[in-house]
C-alpha cells in the first residue's frame, strides 16, 4: 500500500459515511443503517449485489434500545450474502451486546475510540476505560484480528493518536485511522506521519487486514501499490472465500458451544 496525498485532502472534506439510518454503496462496499427496515434494505441490497457483487457489508448499529433491530438485519446479510459483515458498534457494548453481535454473523466488530485522549473521550459521553473494556469483551469473543478500533487523526495531538494506535495493537486490536474536518489545520507531513505509524504497525504485528482492506481503501488515504492481475485477483479470491468459511466455521462452533453450556446449566 501507498499514501496518496491527494486523497488524503479529498477524505478531509467528506462527511462521515457511517449511519444507523441510511444505506448506500460506494465501490464494492455497502454501508448499511441498523435501524432500516428489514424487508426493503435486503430487497434493495440483493438487487446491487447481483449486478455487481460487492466486497464488504458494513453495518452500524443505532442506540442501545434499537439493538435487535441491527441484530435481526446483521443475521439476514450473513443469510442471504457470501461477504464479510463490519458491525460498528458506536458506544460501550455489554458482553451479551457482543456475543449477540457475533453469533448474528457480524465477523469484524468496530468499537470506535475516537480519540485516545481522555478528556475528550469522556467529552464524547464515555471513558476511555469503558470503550477499552468493551473492546476486551469482544476480543475475547472474535477471533485474532477481527475486532478494530476507529481513531479520528486533527481532533487530538498526533502523538496521542500514535499512543492509541500502539495500545489497541497490543491488545491484538485492528486500528483504524479516519480523517476528521480538524484534520484540515493539520500540516500534511504530520499526517503523513500518522499513517505512516500506522502501517508500520500493521506490518509489525502481522495484522490480518485482507477482510478490511476494501473498507480502508475507501476511508483512508491508502492506496493498492500496484494494480492487480488475473492470476493474482484469481488467487485472491480463493483466500478471501478460504478466510470467510473459516470464520463461519469458526462462529457456528462458539455458538453451538454457548448454547450446550447453556443447556446444561439448565438456562
Amino acid at each position: 500500500m501507498r499514501i496518496d496525498q491527494k486523497r488524503m485532502r479529498e477524505l478531509v472534506a467528506r462527511t462521515s459515511p457511517y449511519s444507523p439510518d441510511e444505506l448506500r454503496r460506494e465501490e464494492n462496499v455497502f454501508y448499511v443503517g441498523g435501524n432500516l427496515p428489514e424487508r426493503q434494505t435486503i430487497e434493495t441490497l440483493y438487487d446491487s449485489h447481483y449486478q455487481s457483487n460487492a466486497a464488504l457489508f458494513h453495518l452500524t448499529f443505532g442506540e442501545e434500545e434499537r439493538f435487535a433491530d441491527a441484530e435481526n438485519l446483521a443475521r439476514l446479510i450473513k443469510k442471504n450474502f457470501n461477504a464479510y459483515l463490519v458491525g460498528r458498534v458506536d458506544y460501550c457494548a455489554s458482553r451479551n451486546m457482543v456475543e449477540r453481535a457475533y453469533a448474528a454473523g457480524v465477523d469484524i466488530l468496530d468499537i470506535p475510540l475516537h480519540t485516545y485522549d481522555q478528556v475528550r473521550s469522556t467529552q464524547r459521553g464515555s471513558s476511555l476505560e469503558e470503550r477499552l473494556r468493551s473492546l476486551d469483551y469482544a476480543r475475547a469473543v472474535f477471533p485474532r484480528w477481527s475486532v478494530l478500533s476507529s481513531l479520528g487523526v486533527g481532533c487530538e495531538p498526533a502523538g496521542s493518536i500514535v499512543a492509541g494506535i500502539d495500545a489497541l495493537l497490543e491488545r491484538d486490536i485492528v486500528p483504524l485511522v479516519q480523517l476528521s474536518e480538524e484534520a484540515a489545520a493539520v500540516p500534511a507531513e504530520q499526517l503523513t506521519k500518522v499513517f505512516q505509524h500506522l502501517q508500520r504497525g500493521w506490518q509489525q504485528k502481522k495484522v490480518l487486514l485482507k477482510p478490511l482492506l476494501p473498507l480502508v481503501y475507501l476511508i483512508s488515504p491508502f492506496t493498492p501499490a500496484s494494480p492487480k492481475g488475473i492470476l493474482r485477483g484469481f488467487i485472491d479470491s480463493i483466500e478471501d472465500r478460504r478466510l470467510l468459511a473459516g470464520s463461519d466455521l469458526r462462529r457456528l462452533l462458539r455458538v453451538k458451544e454457548v448454547a450446550e453450556s447453556y443447556e446444561s446449566s439448565g438456562l
